[in-house]
């Protein structure tokens, strides 16, 4: 029988770029698998416990009080999310939350996932074609509380100013009628991308 190890709580921290959404998206996906089960409990925190365990018999049968647990908790700052993992159980806890910690950080620099780091140029750029028909309204401050303005589509002029963190400063529209605001660098697509990725799109 595998030894799983007493019972215990660990604690991480880290911030990466991937939004909380994201994260969670992730996280469903590398904890909820059984014994596990993964549930968003509001929109910065989640937990995935094991709600159900292997009898003496081999038939699984639904746990009354987890034992094992594994809690996230996310907020938005000026260089990422910072996440921050709690586990308490056994060695099955440990090394779920520790799987997600180094996906997440490792994800940020591997060009083939959807979590990793962002850089919008300064340039002409579109919102990705999800927003085609409900718009993306764009922040006024580079912040998920802060107000909306205009909303934009993927046939709207949009220009990248600058690049703070996963916020991209934009300008929508052209001449008189042309509004500033942000947008999360991941619904952005630029017309310019680095010569590392493979030059000009289009």
């Amino acid at each position: 029988m595998l030894y799983l190890g007493k019972r215990r709580s660990d604690h991480w921290e880290a911030v990466v770029f991937a939004p909380p959404r994201e994260v969670f998206a992730i996280a469903e996906q590398v904890l909820g698998l059984p014994p596990f089960s993964f549930r968003v409990v509001d929109d910065r925190t989640a937990e995935a416990v094991q709600d159900i365990a292997n009898g003496m018999f081999g038939q699984w049968s639904k746990v009354r009080y987890p034992r094992h647990r594994i809690r996230i908790e996310c907020d938005n700052g000026d260089a990422g999310t910072r996440v921050t993992v709690t586990t308490v159980g056994d060695r099955r806890a440990t090394m779920r939350a520790t799987n997600l910690i180094r996906i997440l950080s490792q994800g940020q620099v591997d060009a083939h996932t959807v979590y990793r780091y962002r850089a919008i140029p300064p340039g002409n750029c579109t919102i990705v074609q999800s927003w085609a028909g409900t718009g993306y309204p764009i922040y006024l401050e580079p912040a998920h509380e802060a107000r909306r303005g205009r909303a934009v589509r993927p046939s709207s002029p949009l220009v990248a100013l600058q690049q703070h963190g996963r916020w991209v400063k934009v300008r929508a529209g052209a001449g008189e009628d042309a509004e500033e605001g942000w947008i999360e660098a991941d619904q952005l697509v630029p017309d310019q991308v680095p010569a590392r990725m493979g030059g000009t799109l289009g």
